[in-house]
C-alpha cells in the first residue's frame, strides 16, 4: 500500500481526477491543509501538492509551508508531484525560476514534447490533449530538468529526478467546472467565493466552460488516470529501493 502526503491549498481545490484514480490503483491519500502545520514526510512514500489561488512568490505562511515540505521531500529522496501553484514551488526548490506569465484560463490544448515518450508519467499521455488551465504565474523549468509539455504561453510539465511539475490541471473535475460556472453566473455555493473573480476578470464564459468540461470527461479521466498510475509505480520503485539498500 502506497502512503501519500497530499498538500492542498484551497478547500475548494482537491485532489479531484487524480485522487480517484490513485485510490483506484490503492494508494492512501493523506490530505492536509497548508492554511495549518504539515506532518513530517517521515513514513510517506511520496508527496502531491495541489494549485491554489495563491502566486509563487507570496510570503504567506501557506506557500512558505509548502515550499518547506516539497524540500524535506526532496531531502528524504521522496518523488513528488506539484500541480499548479505546486509545480510553481517545485520549480523554485530546485533553482529554477516562476514568473508572471500569459494568463491561461478554460480547456486550452497541451503538447507534449519528444521527451514525454519514455517518461514514467507521460508515456502514455496523448501527443495533443485539452486540459483545464487556471493560471497567471508559470514556472520556467528548473535548471537539469526535462520538459515533458508546452502551451505557446509556457512550459507545461517537466521531470527532475523523481520530481515532476505541472502547470495544467489534470484533477480538475467536472463537479468543479459546474461549481465554477454557476459561480461565474453568480450562484454561489459551487465552489469558494473566493475562486470566481480570477476566472471573471479574465473572460471565462460559464456556458463553454461546461461544455468543455462535458466533452472532454474521457479525455480528462484517462490523463489523470495515466499520471497516477506512473507516479504510484515511481513510489513504489523508490520504497523496493529503500527497502533492498535497508536489508543489506
Amino acid at each position: 500500500m502506497i502512503r501519500l502526503l497530499v498538500v492542498q491549498n484551497d478547500p475548494d481545490k482537491g485532489f479531484g481526477r487524480v485522487g480517484d484514480a490513485l485510490h483506484r490503483i490503492g494508494a492512501v491519500a493523506a490530505t492536509h491543509m497548508s492554511s495549518g502545520d504539515l506532518p513530517a514526510v517521515d513514513g510517506y512514500d511520496g508527496v502531491v501538492v495541489l494549485p491554489g489561488l495563491a502566486d509563487p512568490g507570496d510570503d504567506e505562511e501557506a506557500v512558505h509551508r509548502g515550499r518547506a515540505t516539497i524540500a524535506a521531500a526532496l531531502g528524504a529522496g521522496l518523488p513528488v508531484l506539484g500541480i499548479c501553484l505546486g509545480g510553481q514551488l517545485l520549480a523554485q526548490v530546485l533553482g529554477g525560476e516562476t514568473y508572471r506569465s500569459a494568463t491561461e484560463v478554460g480547456y486550452l490544448t497541451v503538447e507534449t514534447t519528444d521527451a514525454a515518450v519514455d517518461d514514467p508519467l507521460f508515456g502514455g499521455v496523448p501527443r495533443r490533449f485539452t486540459p483545464f488551465h487556471a493560471h497567471a504565474y508559470a514556472f520556467r523549468s528548473p535548471p537539469g530538468a526535462t520538459v515533458l509539455a508546452r502551451t505557446a504561453a509556457c512550459d507545461q510539465a517537466f521531470r527532475h529526478g523523481e520530481t515532476w511539475g505541472i502547470q495544467f490541471h489534470p484533477e480538475t473535475t467536472i463537479s468543479f467546472a459546474t461549481g465554477l460556472a454557476n459561480g461565474l453566473r453568480g450562484v454561489p455555493g459551487g465552489v469558494d467565493g473566493a475562486t470566481v473573480p480570477f476566472f471573471a476578470a479574465n473572460g471565462l464564459h460559464p456556458d463553454t466552460l461546461e461544455a468543455d468540461a462535458h466533452r472532454l470527461d474521457s479525455e480528462a479521466t484517462r490523463v489523470a488516470a495515466t499520471i497516477a498510475a506512473g507516479f504510484v509505480a515511481r513510489c513504489l520503485d523508490r520504497r523496493s529501493q529503500a527497502a533492498r539498500v535497508g536489508g543489506r
